[in-house]
Formats: structure tokens, C-alpha cells, sequence
């Protein structure tokens, strides 16, 4: 998805967050999925904040500014199979919580995405270089809501076996942790990564590789922001389960435009291999790498939905659907969609006349 600032993007986020913390919260983890049978569901207290980065404030906050109805309904769809879930809000006196008033779902599979136990998300805000990382429990392996658990990660994926659609075109891996310093060099350009974890003080580090530290791994401290932006995202892509939710905010972040670009296609290599991957952007590198992706037949252009999110006459966010066609074109570039480099060229333009 694209689109302005406070337009609704980072809004569609955390509906489909805030509905997986319900389900989390509510519901009975069975085997590989939550299970949504009435006789598992407990209406719980789901609080606003804190779960998967939440921060929605209060519940004086949460509803439309004219509201009639004291009532929030959020729904997913997916193949035919639908939960919804009603809400109500106290505005009397607003609390930090909402209570789930009722619950309707068909038959789930544990092909559904939402339920699914794995599910991978990245905020905007991810953890930048750091000395050390803590171990932590989790349910599943991933880098965490900000990246925090990345090298926990990177520790576990040493000798995982690598799923074979994720590697790098010409090569071959056998292990995860080969598909990933592959990626990261074909990323990055030279960038390589090594993991040490302690369990006696309960932390890992990780140590980075460029092209002038060869056989000298430094501290990831010393090597920017980038890469410790890029980790989380390589990491999670390709350990991530079939069908599951793979939501990263801002995928650009600290990265320089080629890069963005190369990300784009590998994000789209990764969702053809049947992750389900959203994505929030401000970056026409992301979205060209993506056109290219399904130019040279790495994903089907039908697998691929870009949602344009813009301010209309009415005040109110809008969405505009935008398809892609097989040769990588995009069937309409409206106003404000990645535009603004033909606007300040034409700017520049009169003003040199001048």
C-alpha cells in the first residue's frame, strides 16, 4: 500500500493487528492455529496499547470524530472464509481496553493467514545497531514486532534447513544462514553476517562483514543503520511460514535507493513462494523493484494488489486499487501516486527558463 501521510495506510495496519491481538488474546492456540470454536472463545479485555507496537491511546480516541454508534466492527476475509468481530466502545468514561460483543466466523483452515500460529511483523520504528540483543521465549521464531529479536534469530536459523524458492537466482543453498549472507550481499553489496549467543547471560550479538573487514567481523554498531534495518526483513522473509502474514511498515527504511529497489523484487520473489506479504511504502524503488520482479516472471502479476490511499473532495481517506500487467506497467499513475519527481523537474524546468 502507498499513499500521503495520514491518509489511512498505518490505520489498515492496525485494524489487522488489533484483530490478530483479539484472536491471540480470545482464542486457544491448537497445534498450528488458533482455534476460533465457540467453545475456546473467552471474551477478554484487549488493550489498545503495547501488542504489536499499539499504540492507539484510549478509547475516546478510536472512534470516527461524528460517530452514532458506540461500536467498532473489524472483518477479514479470505477465500470465502470470514471472521468479524463487533466491539463496543465506552465514551462515557474511556478506558484503555475494548471488549469483544460479538463474534461470527465460518469453518477456519490453517490456511487462513490470520490464524495461523506464525505471523511476522515489522513496525516503522525498528531497533537500530546494537551491541547486544536478549533472548527471549517465543511462540515461533521471528525478529520481533521492532526487530529486537533479530539476532535470537539469526542464532536459530544457523542450521535450518533453507527453503529452496527463496534463494538467490544462480545459487544454491542448503542452510538459511547461507540464503541470508547471500541475500545480504546481493543487497548490500558485500555485507555478510555472524552471530554470537551467551545463554549464561541470556544475549547474542551480531557481527558484520563488508568488503573492508574481510575475515573481521565488527560490531553492528559500526556499520550504520541500514543493515540493522535490512536484517529483520531478510531474516523474517525467509524463514517465514507458507500462507502466513508477512507486514513490514516502511521496508526502505536507512536504505539507499538501489537497494530499495533490490528489496522490491526480493520481497516479491518471497510472496511468490506463497507468503503473504503486506507491505506499507513511500517508495517508488520498492514499487519499481516489484514491477520488475513480475516483468521477469518472479511473481504473476495477478498475485500482486498495490492500493493507492489518498485524501478525497469529502475529506475522507479513499482507496484507490492499482493492477499491474505482465509486462511490469502499472494501469494508472494518479495524482500524488510517486509523482513528485516529474513535478519538481517541471519546476526546475520553468525556473531555469526564467
Amino acid at each position: 500500500m502507498a499513499g500521503a501521510n495520514g491518509v489511512g495506510k498505518s490505520t489498515s495496519i492496525q485494524a489487522l493487528l488489533f484483530l490478530r491481538h483479539t484472536i491471540e488474546s480470545c482464542s486457544m492456540l491448537k497445534g498450528k492455529q488458533f482455534s476460533l470454536e465457540k467453545k475456546y472463545w473467552r471474551n477478554e479485555k484487549i488493550a489498545l496499547n503495547g501488542n504489536y507496537c499499539l499504540a492507539l491511546g484510549n478509547t475516546s480516541h478510536i472512534l470516527f470524530r461524528d460517530f452514532k454508534e458506540e461500536n467498532i466492527q473489524l472483518s477479514f476475509n479470505h477465500k470465502e472464509q470470514e471472521v468479524e468481530i463487533l466491539y463496543h466502545v465506552n465514551t462515557i468514561s474511556p478506558d484503555l481496553f475494548i471488549n469483544p460483543e460479538q463474534t461470527n466466523f465460518i469453518k477456519i483452515n490453517i490456511n487462513n493467514p490470520i490464524v495461523k500460529k506464525e505471523f511476522y511483523y515489522l513496525n516503522a520504528e525498528r531497533l537500530g545497531p546494537r551491541v547486544q540483543q536478549s533472548l527471549s521465549h517465543q511462540l515461533f521464531p521471528h525478529a520481533g514486532w521492532q526487530g529486537e529479536n533479530t539476532a535470537q534469530l539469526l542464532q536459530k536459523m544457523e542450521f535450518e534447513k533453507a527453503f529452496e524458492n527463496r534463494n538467490v537466482k544462480g545459487r544454491k543453498q542448503k542452510f538459511v544462514k547461507d540464503q541470508l549472507n547471500d541475500w545480504l550481499d546481493e543487497l548490500l553489496d558485500g555485507i555478510r553476517v555472524k552471530v554470537t549467543a551467551n545463554p549464561e547471560t541470556l544475549t547474542a550479538q551480531i557481527l558484520l562483514e563488508n568488503n573492508y573487514t574481510v575475515n573481521e567481523p565488527t560490531l553492528a554498531t559500526n556499520l550504520g543503520f541500514g543493515v540493522s534495518y535490512l536484517l529483520p526483513i531478510v531474516a523474517n522473509a525467509l524463514i517465514a511460514e507458507e500462507g502466513a502474514f508477512l507486514i513490514i511498515e516502511n521496508p526502505e527504511a536507512h536504505l539507499h535507493p538501489g537497494a530499495q529497489s533490490k528489496l522490491g523484487r526480493f520481497l516479491a520473489q518471497i510472496a511468490a513462494t506463497g507468503v503473504n506479504v503486506v507491505l506499507e511504502t513511500h517508495s517508488d524503488h520498492i514499487i519499481s523493484g516489484i514491477q520488475i520482479a513480475v516483468a521477469e516472471n518472479t511473481i504473476k502479476a495477478s498475485h500482486v494488489n498495490i492500493n493507492y490511499f489518498f485524501s478525497s473532495e469529502n475529506k475522507q481517506p479513499e482507496m484507490k486499487p492499482i493492477s499491474i500487467s505482465e509486462n511490469g506497467e502499472l494501469s494508472e499513475w494518479p495524482k500524488g501516486f510517486f509523482d513528485q519527481t516529474q513535478i519538481d523537474y517541471a519546476h526546475l524546468f520553468k525556473l531555469r527558463r526564467k
